[in-house]
């Protein structure tokens, strides 16, 4: 059986290399090197990194909407089609010709967080489970039929990068056993239930600015939901502040959300609804994490200063 392959992050890593064990993969499609980083060099994606390592055959288009993309694609003749987290949306022609379709191992328990980032909404959202599904590609986004679905816990300090790399693992494994399924015709796609739909929007940079108006508990999942990126921030007197690990607190207040109430070894917050918020780490520009005990060793802080916009 011939597979082609398609993702681009590093998500989608341990599923090319899982399915590449057991599968012949002809092809792997990736999004294109870009620049990245602070000397914006020029980065291969971490799925073309991988496949180049597995002697595999890559193809990067900035593009599948071209005729010449389409009759490369269509050349290989791809009995199925693998994709994870690939990025770009496939065209109709591509979801059918391949013998047994498209399937695509999805980070969430759909119908809910369907779309670019299931994971870090999840966590926002104060669930307190998710998982991997595995579905048959349609055009709709994430729409498609479930082949299969398993969940795991988001326990309360999970952070974004904790269930990135637990789903990571469980979708490459739930795949491997999908193909074998599907294709032997094991497995009848359920239909998706239209209950429950959930969009997962992309996040954006703006988002990560902390509003401490919110309720303690909104800016907590939101910290732990934008970390590794895009990291929540606040100012301090103009200085852009990281937020990068936080901690609920049980005693209330009445002071105007934003203002640091406590800075004697810790940095206590005041939030909305009267709640607060413990700050455990944080970051100055281009400085390394620190704790807010360190923190505090480097940096005056007054009771009765605020946290907030620029």
């Amino acid at each position: 059986m011939n597979i082609i392959f398609m993702g681009t992050p590093e998500f989608a890593v341990p599923s090319l290399k899982l399915v590449e064990r057991n599968y012949n993969i002809v092809a792997v499609f990736s999004q294109p090197a870009r620049p990245s980083g602070r000397g914006m060099k020029t980065k291969l994606s971490p799925v073309e990194k991988s496949a180049k390592k597995l002697n595999l055959r890559t193809i990067t288009p900035l593009t599948l909407k071209q005729e010449d993309v389409f009759f490369q694609f269509e050349s290989l003749k791809p009995d199925l089609v693998v994709v994870v987290a690939y990025g770009l949306l496939l065209p109709e022609k591509f979801l059918t010709t391949p013998k047994f379709g498209c399937i695509n191992g999805h980070a969430s328990l759909l119908p809910r967080w369907r779309g670019a980032a299931p994971i870090q909404r999840a966590i926002e959202a104060g669930d307190n489970k998710t998982g991997s599904c595995i579905m048959l590609m349609e055009k709709g986004m994430d729409t498609g039929p479930i082949l299969s679905s398993k969940s795991i816990n988001i326990q309360s300090n999970d952070t974004s990068k904790i269930i990135h790399d637990k789903l990571s693992n469980l979708t490459a494994e739930m795949l491997v056993q999908a193909i074998k399924d599907y294709t032997a015709g094991k497995i009848i796609p359920m239909k998706q239930n239209k209950n429950g739909i959930k969009y997962a929007d992309k996040i954006v940079r703006d988002e990560a600015i902390i509003d401490w108006a919110l309720p303690s508990i909104n800016i907590y999942n939101k910290v732990r939901a934008f970390d590794p990126f895009p990291s929540t921030y606040t100012f301090l007197s103009g200085t852009k502040i990281k937020i990068i690990e936080t901690n609920l607190c049980e005693y209330s207040h009445q002071f105007e959300p934003g203002t640091i109430i406590e800075s004697d070894n810790k940095i206590i917050v005041a939030c909305g609804n009267r709640s607060t918020l413990e700050v455990k780490y944080l970051q100055k520009p281009g400085k390394n994490v620190i704790s807010a005990s360190d923190f505090l060793n480097g940096t005056k802080i007054n009771i009765g200063e605020k946290f907030g916009n620029q």
